[in-house]
């Protein structure tokens, strides 16, 4: 059986919020009596020798009743719940139940009229959005529930589930890395059919991740094939929208983990909650850091041009003391701000080297300690092709015709009589990035690691880029359409139908990480492996079992400067 910790009571003036379980089985609404109960306390008069004083603007709020069968409500003032005064405003009849604010107005309650929000702040008029997790957002909560088993005592379960919870980080909120059940719950009524959308990552299946809604009556609406939330790809982010219906739409979006040995579960991240179909929304919200909005009645913000940044609800951007970015000083250039790469062979069977600065450019090169860049257009020999290939007289390297073969440095040639080619895949070479490969940077946190490069080629090796900052993801992807054995082993026994063998060094000097993954028919990402810290060069050997589509993927991230991964030859 499943109990459910009861994390946050009513209390005078709350709403009615009816949590559930993680099961459809088991539906409570304590939340409900708990709320009539705290209304009961508040029915009771106070002693008529006690004199309260008269109430100000600041001790209550306003409210619309629900809507009649004829579509009026009145306006109510309702009392904080510190507030202690007498000779509350009487209830007036309010706006009509189809009024709604444009974008970029919100609803004074105070007169019932929508007003544009000032400069700074911005509205979506109908809707809500919560694209700042500094904080949990009024209205959200979180419940946990844990599962009694014969093992360990449901005192004992309960405890370690006290402090699992999503978790605010700023951008993003986290869900749980544990096995206990963690609902983030968020009641909205609609005034008319509606939606909600939201970005997600979710990349580990070692946990469960749903979003569901239930209405008033604590029943699961209509929403089943919207149920379960798909994987997404390793440092990239997806996007799910469901439609709502008219009146109280319960939001949870719910994890469970499962713990797998010593492995901690990768938890789920979700970003950008937009809630379209409410009639209004009574105040504006400020523009995030690094944003502005500049005119009243914005329904948006903008972002802050290059070398100005903003605080919270922002007029306007300023511009950064000059010699700086981001408003701390700009370090001098290290070996660690520049990349070379080797542009095509041209027929004299050269390439050339070129030096190209990290962008965005932070460092100083005028510093007594900065190297500058190295002069580009050196001339050297072109590396070989990789087995497999020939140089066809072009700048590139071009595939053997099929049934011949090459290592590389030779024309191709056809295999002996009674032979037949080992196919497959070797890079030794890192002159260019092969066609089936592709790189890229992300961070959660830090958008601009979204342009760079993750990995760069360096010869005879490849190895991982610079990045943006410390806690970057940088992230190397292989795509094989599918494996097939030699003809001459067709229908031999045996599991193995093929192998990807790769030789790595990481080079850390303080924590670092790097993980391969292996995705089978894009349909999600398994962590097959991971390292830690500073690793000597080494193999590894990861074995395919069966005929598939395959996306092989390494992911670097070091913290606190850690320095870097390179792979030096893939099989």
């Amino acid at each position: 059986r499943r109990r459910a910790k009861k994390r946050r009571f009513c209390g005078p003036g709350c709403l009615v919020f009816p949590w559930r379980s993680c099961f459809p089985s088991w539906i409570c609404c304590w939340a409900l009596i708990c709320c009539q109960a705290a209304r009961t306390g508040d029915a009771v008069e106070p002693s008529s020798s006690v004199q309260l004083p008269q109430c100000q603007e600041t001790d209550y709020h306003y409210e619309y009743t629900e809507c009649d069968s004829s579509g009026s409500r009145w306006r109510v003032a309702v009392p904080n719940p510190s507030a202690e005064c007498s000779g509350l405003p009487d209830p007036m009849k309010g706006k009509e139940c189809t009024f709604s604010c444009a974008s970029g107005e919100y609803l004074e309650m105070k007169n019932q009229m929508c007003s544009k929000c000032a400069a700074g702040t911005y509205s979506l008029g109908s809707g809500i959005k919560f694209d700042e997790w500094d904080d949990l957002p009024a209205g959200f909560s979180n419940v946990a529930t844990f599962m009694d088993t014969a093992v360990e005592s449901a005192e004992n379960k309960a405890e370690s589930c006290d402090n699992s919870s999503w978790t605010p980080h700023g951008n993003y909120i986290e869900s749980n890395r544990d096995d206990c059940t963690v609902s983030l719950i968020y009641a909205v009524h609609l005034k008319k059919s509606g939606s909600v959308f939201f970005e997600y990552q979710y990349i580990d299946n070692n946990i469960f991740f749903e979003f569901f809604i239930q209405n008033d009556q604590c029943k699961e609406m209509d929403s089943t094939a919207d149920k379960w939330v798909k994987l997404t790809d390793n440092g990239e982010w997806d996007s799910h929208f469901v439609a709502l219906k008219p009146g109280t739409n319960i939001l949870y979006w719910r994890t469970t983990g499962i713990l797998m040995g010593s492995k901690v579960v990768k938890p789920v991240l979700v970003k950008n909650i937009t809630i379209e179909g409410v009639a209004y929304t009574s105040e504006c919200f400020p523009c995030k850091p690094g944003t502005f909005s500049d005119k009243p009645g914005s329904s948006n913000c903008q972002m802050c041009p290059r070398n100005t940044y903003s605080e919270k609800g922002a007029k306007e951007c300023t511009n950064c003391n000059e010699g700086s970015s981001q408003c701390t000083e700009r370090p001098p250039c290290t070996n660690k701000d520049f990349f070379q790469i080797h542009t095509l062979c041209d027929k004299e069977g050269k390439t050339q080297i070129m030096y190209k600065w990290i962008e965005p450019k932070i460092c100083r090169e005028d510093l007594p300690e900065a190297l500058k860049l190295p002069p580009s257009g050196e001339k050297k020999d072109c590396p070989p092709c990789n087995p497999g290939f020939y140089n066809n007289g072009s700048s590139s390297c071009a595939p053997c015709p099929q049934g011949m073969i090459s290592d590389g440095t030779k024309e191709c040639k056809a295999c002996p009589a009674g032979t037949e080619p080992a196919l497959g895949l070797e890079y030794k070479w890192w002159n260019v990035l092969p066609v089936n490969m592709k790189t890229s940077c992300f961070n959660v946190d830090n958008s601009k690691c979204d342009g760079m490069n993750g990995w760069e080629v360096a010869g005879d090796h490849i190895q991982s880029g610079a990045g943006g900052s410390d806690n970057d993801y940088l992230i190397l992807n292989l795509h094989i359409p599918g494996f097939k054995p030699p003809t001459s082993v067709t229908g031999a026994t045996g599991s193995e139908l093929g192998r990807i063998s790769f030789i790595f060094e990481t080079i850390c000097s303080a924590d670092c990480v790097m993980y391969f993954m292996v995705d089978v028919n894009r349909k999600n990402t398994n962590v097959v492996e991971s390292w830690g810290r500073t690793k000597e060069k080494q193999s590894y050997t990861h074995i395919i079992s069966k005929n598939a589509s395959f996306t092989f993927t390494w992911a670097f991230q070091r913290t606190n400067r850690g320095q870097d991964v390179s792979i030096r030859c893939l099989l």
